[in-house]
């Protein structure tokens, strides 16, 4: 509630002070003009239309109605014979009106855009709050780790080979993630084949595997010991089911122990399971460790998907902080509807740069910081720029601009792109080519929206 007395003085004391100067400029300049009546737009449209668009709607219609009334007074004041008929004519009243519908406008169009940030706001919040939850999780998943190295500090296992399978199961990265699961599990239990099966759907498949080819792709997760495994909840083996006796029963039977993987909502992940192992290894010991794998596994899969489905909902492009397509998708469509509702401008730049796949990995992100100088020199705030539908394109929402703006701003882009004489290509001596085409999606006077901006 501070914050409003604070905000109120600012508009009114640049309101008195703009109405002070239009009065000392009309003194020494237009005496006989008092009230600027003979100039057409009058002068109190701009004070009117700046204490609107910085302040907001309340206070621009406050701005408009003190001006209005101030013009009206000074033009009935100057009338030299104040009739009925005067009141009744529309010329007395087009200026004020102007003045409220100036005010009303700006403001109305400056309170969407304080809506627009402070929800943008609460989005970043949002994902600071969740990435903050993810690096908690992240922190228990560390702590397995460590709990899972000392399990195996007692053992005769390689502890560095173990170490270095454990730090691959610390990576957010769900291709590197899915193979480090059974490689972590063979070296743990000094088994020779360990596969790793993934929910998809009504059946487990086959996402990574270990040593031997397993026998099957597919597992039946109601079925076998996978299904005696997830039913119990805990890691199971093929003496749970059957009576081994001698290692020839063991060589052929197809799994030896498998163990569930299940999220932290109780939702089952997938399953571990162990086809080859020495005949005296298949004891309570190792089934415990498998279990122990298995819930180390579920946890990284759980945040390794967690943070996956989070990066899939940023707005940001890691190459040059442009929003994604998705987002030029929604925010284009927001855009023409705005600009449709207030009869303003919009346009679209599409930059696309030429033979992308010429440019060697290595000048990639070189290629990234330029563009990103480029447009951060050439663009407004309120410009949003986006990635287009290809991987060599950008989009580019200039809002308030018509067409002949846009080819304004793509000149400045060129001119800049030339400035830097940036050489990507694999022939050094080719400075980098690329295309700037606009697309004006409306112009003021149009009519409502029609739906057919360029969405890719």
């Amino acid at each position: 509630m501070s914050g409003v007395p604070h905000r109120v003085d600012a508009y009114l004391l640049e309101l008195g002070a703009g109405i002070i100067l239009l009065a000392i400029v009309n003194v020494l300049f237009l005496p006989h003009d008092i009230g600027f009546l003979g100039w057409q737009p009058n002068p109190a449209l701009a004070l009117v239309a700046v204490i609107a668009a910085r302040h907001g709607l309340r206070e621009g219609i406050m701005a408009a109605l003190v001006m209005a009334g101030l013009e009206l007074a000074c033009r009935l004041g100057r009338a030299e014979d104040l009739s009925w008929s005067m009141m009744q004519s529309l010329q007395t009243y087009v200026t004020p009106l102007l003045l409220l519908s100036t005010g009303f406008l700006l403001g109305a169009i400056r309170e969407e855009r304080r809506r627009e940030t402070e929800g943008l706001g609460q989005r970043v919040r949002e994902l600071e709050d969740e990435l903050a939850d993810q690096a908690v999780r992240f922190m228990a998943a560390s702590e397995a780790k460590h709990e899972l190295e000392r399990r195996v500090a007692d053992e005769g296992a390689s502890l560095s080979n173990l170490y270095a399978a454990a730090q691959a199961l610390e990576t957010l990265d769900i291709d590197r993630l899915y193979p480090a699961i059974p490689q972590t599990a063979r070296r743990f239990l000094q088994a020779d084949a360990c596969q790793l099966y993934l929910l998809d759907g009504d059946v487990l498949r086959l996402r990574a595997a270990e040593g031997a080819p397993p026998p099957l792709t597919e597992l039946n997760p109601g079925e076998g010991l996978a299904g005696l495994a997830i039913r119990q909840g805990k890691a199971q083996s093929l003496r749970d089911l059957m009576t081994i006796s001698t290692a020839e029963e063991l060589q052929r039977a197809p799994f030896l122990m498998a163990a569930p993987l299940t999220g932290r909502e109780g939702a089952l992940l997938g399953c571990l399971t162990v086809t080859r192992l020495p005949f005296l290894r298949l004891n309570p010991v190792a089934l415990d460790r498998l279990g122990v794998v298995a819930n180390w596994a579920a946890l990284a899969v759980d945040n390794a998907r967690t943070h996956e489905r989070t990066r899939a909902r940023t707005i940001q492009d890691d190459l040059i902080r442009a929003y994604t397509y998705a987002y030029y998708q929604q925010r284009l469509a927001e855009e023409e509807a705005r600009a449709a509702r207030y009869d303003r401008p919009l346009s679209v730049l599409i930059f696309r740069i030429r033979q992308l796949e010429l440019i060697p990995a290595a000048r990639r992100a070189e290629l990234g910081r330029v563009l990103s100088l480029v447009f951060n020199h050439s663009l407004r705030d309120v410009d949003i720029v986006c990635r287009y539908a290809t991987d060599d394109a950008f989009a580019i929402i200039l809002p308030e601009t018509g067409a002949e703006g846009a080819a304004g701003v793509a000149a400045r882009i060129e001119r800049e792109i030339a400035a830097f004489q940036f050489a990507p290509y694999s022939d050094e001596d080719r400075d980098l080519e690329f295309t700037v085409r606009v697309l004006p999606v409306r112009e003021p006077g149009q009519g409502p929206a029609r739906g057919q901006g360029p969405r890719g």
